[in-house]
């Protein structure tokens, strides 16, 4: 986890929000745009792993910022950031399941799954569940790693996603959620939101109206007028194309949310309740 250098405050003003943000390559169109232009915001950017953002959430650590759609579905005191999200409209390219075997052979095998975001996890047990009737043993891993002869699956996410699908995909079945997601329901699939604490947005109306537009605004810049920088500081962190992460960018990773994206962020949720996902044991 990272904290970013807090903006400058006026005496007499309110503290700074604290302002959550994940810290993947899939976030930089928001991050970068909004640290360039850090003096004017008074916020204090974290940079975090879903799960570590979404356990600030909860312990009121953090007032505002981005988190995985299934912690947002299953909190009863957050205010939707609207226009803004990550999600995909086909392929995601960052959100993959490798199978050792054909999925649907998968019932109590064991498949290794990301310790850092609770709405792929529910994605791939809600997809198994509903095209397969498959329910696998799910192994939490720091690391998925498909070399283990003990497993037979493993999902992977964000910049570990896409270092591991050139090798990987040769090797085994491969389904990328965003894609499989879209052609059963034809809808976006939401992965994360941006989302403040309701008691903190209604005691901050003005600062939560100013925030909500910065980070729209951010990922517009980002992905036009910022996007070279976005795409150099993801080559220092991940050995990828700048064709490649063009593609990832520009094509696959999609920042809006719009209607159809409401509607499938609530099919998803649906579908969550309908397997007893929400305050179970197993979700994060």
């Amino acid at each position: 986890m990272q904290t970013l250098p807090n903006v400058k405050e006026e005496k007499g003003t309110r503290a700074a929000a604290r302002l959550g943000q994940i810290n993947f390559i899939n976030s930089l169109p928001v991050i970068v745009p909004m640290m360039r232009h850090c003096d004017n915001l008074r916020a204090q950017i974290v940079l975090a792993t879903p799960s570590e953002l979404n356990r600030q959430y909860a312990e009121n650590k953090l007032d505002l910022g981005a988190m995985s759609s299934f912690f947002y579905l299953q909190s009863n005191d957050m205010q939707l950031v609207h226009g803004l999200s990550i999600s995909s409209v086909g392929p995601v390219g960052s959100v993959l399941f490798f199978s050792k075997k054909d999925p649907r052979e998968l019932t109590n095998c064991r498949v290794a799954v990301p310790m850092s975001s609770a709405t792929s996890i529910n994605l791939l047990r809600v997809l198994l569940l509903e095209q397969f009737g498959v329910q696998p043993i799910l192994v939490n891993a720091e690391s998925p790693d498909l070399d283990r002869e003990d497993l037979d699956g493993a999902l992977v996410i964000g910049d570990r996603a896409l270092l591991v699908d050139p090798a990987w995909s040769a090797k085994f079945v491969r389904l990328d959620m965003g894609a499989w997601w879209f052609e059963n329901y034809h809808l976006p699939m939401t992965f994360g939101v941006w989302a403040a604490k309701t008691k903190w947005a209604e005691s901050n109306p003005e600062m939560f109206v100013d925030l909500s537009a910065a980070l729209v605004l951010a990922a517009k810049e980002g992905l036009s007028t910022d996007l070279d920088k976005v795409i150099d500081q993801s080559m220092e962190r991940l050995p990828l194309s700048r064709i490649r992460l063009q593609k990832y960018f520009k094509e696959e990773l999609n920042f809006e949310f719009g209607a159809s994206h409401q509607k499938g962020l609530e099919l998803y949720r649906d579908l969550c309740h309908k397997y007893k996902l929400f305050h179970s044991s197993h979700s994060q």
